[in-house]
């Protein structure tokens, strides 16, 4: 087997861009990191630098829909020893499963996906884990054509999408769309939402291997396990929070997903130096900041996505925090 570190989304894009005669320096220029500490241990992007390094790829390929191509590009071997547990699983829903369980954990969270199956329907909701902004499109293009691409090499037949309703306007050009999606789009919609064929989930795949499943299954869960361990207690508060943007529970429902109880968490913060409300208060600023720096979302809006249901009391909590207006942190025309 391969090193059990799956590959990270930078390096999956150097790699690629390479392909295409792009140098390392040309993709990372503005982002302030170099080849060496992009493939090195447990490398992790921040929101800026991501949003730099998608805008160089689009610059430098002139190619909008980007996404597309790199999502269908994308192989299974790319995700490490997390690529053989769903190789050899026994059917797409067994490889759905792991997949939910362990992605997080072992890859970079640029999309939360939240599944919901009921009455003969599957869809998955993508919900951006930081404000992309303008590359928003670009993300969700990815992901849709890298779901498509690892579903059909897993089964080695066809994965089709049933309808795409996207948050973002509809592109002057759905050339693109239709011949990589080829299914009914809409656009501006309040949420991002795909639509699957609920019967495709029993589709076997050609790899299955029981043993094999097991034996990777065991080895993710150890590798999520070592990362989870290596974090602070902190981190693991503020990454929770951020994989899914709007909900902002108490400490008793963060004890509990976190597994332990509040008093335990209370007092392991107090070793960091910290306390809950600080860490959902930096988390807020820093995702208000983003916000308000990288979309157009009126005050109103980014408020509520917060947790606050009046503007004038987001208003005064970003005061708070940054001792600014929300208007100061405004691109400047």
């Amino acid at each position: 087997m391969s090193s059990p570190k799956a590959t990270n989304k930078i390096a999956f894009y150097l790699g690629r861009m390479a392909s295409r005669g792009f140098k390392a320096e040309q993709v990372l220029a503005g982002s302030g990191l170099d080849e060496e500490r992009v493939y090195g241990d447990a490398f992790r992007h921040d929101p800026n630098q991501y949003r730099v390094i998608i805008h160089n790829i689009i610059r430098l390929t002139r190619n909008p829909f980007i996404g597309i191509e790199l999502g269908s590009e994308f192989k299974i071997s790319d995700l490490g020893v997390f690529g053989y547990a769903v190789l050899s699983a026994a059917n797409l829903e067994q490889s759905r499963e792991i997949y939910s369980r362990y992605d997080s954990a072992l890859n970079d969270h640029i999309i939360s996906t939240s599944n919901h199956m009921g009455d003969g329907q599957w869809y998955s909701k993508l919900t951006e884990t930081f404000p992309l902004g303008d590359i928003l499109p670009f993300a969700v293009e990815e992901f849709v054509s890298q779901t498509i691409e690892l579903a059909s090499s897993l089964t080695n037949k066809p994965f089709p999408i049933l309808e795409l309703r996207l948050s973002y306007p509809q592109p002057d050009d759905l050339t693109a769309y239709k011949e990589r999606f080829n299914c009914p789009m809409s656009f501006d919609q309040p949420r991002n939402l795909v639509f699957f064929d609920i019967n495709h989930l029993n589709d076997p795949i050609s790899l299955a291997n029981e043993s094999v499943f097991k034996l990777c299954e065991q080895q993710c869960r150890l590798l999520a396990s070592e990362l989870d361990g290596a974090s602070p207690l902190s981190s693991k508060i503020r990454n929770t929070l951020v994989e899914k943007p709007g909900e902002f529970p108490t400490l008793e429902v963060m004890a509990k997903r976190l597994n332990m109880g509040s008093r335990t968490l209370r007092r392991r913060l107090v070793k960091e130096d910290l306390t809950y409300q600080r860490i959902l208060d930096d988390t807020r600023r820093d995702l208000a900041i983003q916000y308000l720096e990288h979309t157009s979302l009126p005050p109103k809006k980014i408020g509520y996505l917060l947790g606050y249901n009046c503007v004038n009391n987001f208003r005064r909590a970003f005061k708070g925090w940054t001792g600014k207006k929300t208007s100061d942190f405004r691109p400047k025309a």
